[in-house]
């Protein structure tokens, strides 16, 4: 039996959880996000690294009561504004609709994943985008990149009563992978939105070229590398895979020998599958 410590240790060196390995500064949050592939923002404990974690160069830290005098909290908000303007990364609701940043080496490969083969139109006459959604999608189709407000009041839904039924759907675009938030205005505060098509181009037609196995076994091969193990069934909800997919990625992991499948970890009642150079 593997001993939980020693997945831990693995953890906290590739999520940068030591003191002396920790993120100080936009080039070495880019760096970060580069070498991980894809990361949480700021909710450490997800089973993927977080940046605010990385930050703070220790496990899984408190959030604060107050957070605006939190220096890892608030250099992880300005490097969720600097780096996706510069197309550094992408950023968004995508890992556990918690809010994270996709490398662009690794964009293509979730673009590949969650993108359906049919537009967003179809996904609606199939009953697999909400009617919120859909008007949301066609105003950016049709208006180009809009504020939040101008959004709520396109689609109809600008009433406080209705603001969760847009919340939930702009949660939903994010997730799926077909708009985005491309920019935060300050002065008054509000959210700029576009098509993920629309802003990410060259990485959309990528993806397009790629076959899905292809793509499931890149993303699920680079989380065992960083986390070191994990549930197959939590890591698939994870990454938003099914889990037939993921088990087809584990499956030639193993395959290649990179996996264990099965593994008692002494603190986990679940076996599971462990990067094979910890056992």
């Amino acid at each position: 039996m593997v001993t939980s410590h020693a997945l831990e240790a693995h953890r906290d060196h590739h999520f940068r959880r030591i003191p002396a390995r920790r993120v100080t500064g936009e080039r070495m949050a880019l760096r970060f996000i580069d070498e991980t592939g894809f990361c949480a923002a700021f909710t450490a404990g997800l089973g993927v690294p977080c940046l605010r974690e990385a930050i703070e160069g220790r496990r899984e830290p408190e959030l604060p009561h107050h957070i605006q005098h939190d220096r890892a909290i608030m250099m992880t908000w300005n490097l969720k504004d600097v780096l996706p303007a510069r197309r550094a990364v992408y950023y968004g609701k995508v890992l556990s609709g918690r809010p994270s940043f996709i490398a662009l080496e690794m964009l293509p490969y979730f673009l590949r994943l969650r993108l359906a083969s049919v537009g967003y139109e179809k996904l609606y006459q199939q009953g697999l985008l909400s009617h919120c959604a859909k008007l949301v999608m066609d105003a950016l189709t049709r208006r180009g990149p809009s504020e939040t407000k101008a959004l709520k009041l396109t689609t109809g839904y600008a009433q406080a009563k209705l603001r969760p039924e847009f919340d939930r759907a702009m949660k939903e675009v994010q997730e799926r992978f077909l708009a985005l938030k491309i920019e935060e205005r300050y002065n008054p505060f509000t959210y700029v939105w576009d098509t993920v098509e629309h802003h990410w181009l060259e990485a959309t037609r990528a993806a397009r070229r790629l076959k899905p196995h292809h793509a499931a076994y890149a993303v699920v091969r680079r989380y065992y590398e960083m986390a070191g193990y994990g549930d197959e069934r939590a890591v698939a909800r994870l990454l938003g895979l099914s889990t037939a997919v993921l088990e087809q990625a584990v499956g030639k992991l193993q395959a290649e020998h990179l996996v264990c499948r099965g593994v008692r970890v002494d603190s986990h009642r679940a076996n599971l599958t462990v990067l094979a150079k910890l056992l």
